[in-house]
């Protein structure tokens, strides 16, 4: 409860009873969720059935503090993450595999609404890697993540094919084939995305 609030969030989905019928919301209070103060071990493993609710884009900061990548979804089925921030991930040489950064989702299709990323950093998608996912993406901000190879935004491979709508995608930084938003294999759908000030390196991407 709120009188009693769980430390961490990977406590509480410890502790929570999945509903596929009604997910339960996990509401994350404000302040910073971060293994310097709150001891918050990253990166957070999501389950099915279950929702992470902040309390807005600027209030609450989950911050990987750059041991691990952020949020890590894989299978999953009927989840919805919103009103945070994803900040100071890291996908790279010492952890399982390097993509994604801020946010990894692989054959799972969460609703992401109202999330800012920054500041993310991995080989391969900066703030956002999908593998054969087809997220609702809306009302999110992407700025200032790095790939040192593709996709300094998002990398969208293996048949991934989300909906963006009304996302911002700006000033992220990708080495090898530049943009902030490279694509792979599939066609996604895109519906009002502002794509602005991509920086890039050589070579393909957009």
């Amino acid at each position: 409860s709120e009188l009693e609030a769980l430390l961490t969030i990977g406590r509480a989905l410890e502790m929570v009873a999945p509903n596929a019928d009604s997910p339960p919301n996990i509401k994350l209070t404000e302040g910073t969720f971060a293994p310097s103060t709150t001891g918050e071990s990253f990166p957070i493993i999501m389950i099915s059935n279950v929702n992470l609710i902040g309390q807005g884009e600027e209030v609450t900061i989950l911050d990987a503090e750059q041991t691990a990548r952020v949020m890590y979804i894989d299978n999953c089925i009927n989840n919805t993450i919103s009103m945070l921030s994803i900040i100071n991930g890291f996908s790279g040489a010492a952890v399982s595999n390097l993509d994604g950064g801020g946010m990894h989702i692989s054959s799972s299709n969460p609703i992401l609404s109202h999330i800012t990323f920054r500041y993310n950093l991995a080989a391969f998608g900066g703030a956002l890697f999908l593998n054969g996912a087809s997220p609702l993406i809306t009302n999110v901000t992407i700025r200032n993540n790095e790939a040192t190879g593709n996709g300094g935004g998002i990398l969208m491979d293996y048949f991934s094919n989300p909906i963006l709508k009304n996302v911002n995608i700006a000033d992220n930084i990708a080495g090898e084939w530049g943009g902030g938003m490279n694509i792979f294999f599939s066609e996604p759908k895109f519906l009002d995305v502002s794509i602005i000030n991509n920086k890039s390196g050589s070579g393909g991407g957009g």
